[in-house]
């Protein structure tokens, strides 16, 4: 065994044992070789939503996870390959869950402006949610006197609290109280 073995070993002992030190020694001698596999097998759609670096921290993250197997390996190569297996699994096992399977498939996605303008606007509602709006419409509405009732349906067209105070002879903080009033007592 050489020296360079000894303090190889040393160091995955240390490891082991949970040194903070000895880690990080661990992913600065190791960790640029790992992020130099994950570029090699990180898919080019998959670029723009993974970092290398986010694939590197997976693998780290599982090898310490655990770590009291880090004396099964003797020499540095073998740790390299181990680590660089591990790399390209991670990498391969999000490549085929973005790339192969419908809910995450990164080829359906489409940009904001590759979308067609019958998908930016809004879709119409169905019946039902029609007649559940109409039916709290209604419910919020009848036991309210007349002049709240206006109100409301100026507030629905779009008037400002100044404007409905004025064409309902209210002052402007009195229209705003009901309002909010309204919206603290109305469950959607």
């Amino acid at each position: 065994m050489t020296e360079y073995d000894d303090d190889f070993n040393n160091l995955m002992k240390c490891v082991g044992e949970g040194s903070e030190e000895a880690a990080w020694e661990l992913v600065s001698r190791y960790g640029e070789g790992i992020r130099t596999a994950v570029r090699r097998v990180l898919n080019v759609r998959l670029r723009p939503k993974f970092d290398s670096l986010d694939f590197v921290q997976i693998v780290w993250t599982s090898f310490f996870r655990v770590r009291d197997k880090c004396e099964r390996f003797h020499r540095p190569e073998e740790l390299v390959a181990y680590l660089l297996t591990m790399a390209r699994n991670k990498v391969g096992m999000e490549v085929r869950r973005r790339l192969m399977t419908e809910k995450f498939n990164v080829r359906q996605e489409r940009s904001i402006g590759q979308l067609c303008e019958e998908d930016m606007i809004c879709r119409q509602p169905a019946p039902l949610d029609i007649a559940i709006a109409h039916e709290r419409w209604e419910g919020m509405l009848k036991d309210q006197p007349t002049h709240y009732r206006r109100i409301i349906h100026l507030r629905l067209r779009g008037y400002t609290c100044e404007e409905i105070g004025k064409a309902v002879h209210l002052h402007e903080r009195t229209v705003r109280r009901f309002l909010q009033k309204l919206l603290d007592t109305t469950t959607i």
